[in-house]
């Protein structure tokens, strides 16, 4: 169902690219807290740690909120926010590849509704 008057997307679609904006933050964040905890700066690792919790927490529930309207199975949900940052770059790869069938498909179903 469209949302607003001027905008034929719908929620669904509008929430991709927010997503794939985490997922890459997540990886990138993930990378940073590498370089500083090998580099033994004890500094940069509390701080980019303290960070980095809050990108996964912020992408485990995005994951966790549109599964299910996307089609992906829990199993898929779980496995890509448990492996981290290479989880976050398999849904990020996902959403790029389905996003113009999911597109197309969410036109379909407000086409319908209407």
């Amino acid at each position: 169902m469209v949302d607003f008057a001027d905008d034929n997307s719908t929620e669904l679609v509008r929430r991709l690219a927010p997503l794939k904006v985490v997922s890459l933050v997540e990886s990138c964040t993930y990378l940073a807290l590498l370089f500083f905890w090998i580099g033994g700066n004890r500094v940069g690792t509390l701080l980019l740690g303290s960070m980095h919790g809050m990108v996964v927490m912020a992408f485990a529930g995005m994951v966790l909120l549109i599964f299910r309207p996307l089609g992906w199975s829990l199993r898929f949900a779980l496995f890509a926010i448990v492996t981290g940052p290479i989880g976050a770059l398999m849904v990020f790869e996902r959403v790029r590849r389905e996003e113009p069938t999911i597109r197309e498909r969410e036109r379909a179903n407000a086409a319908s509704a209407r």
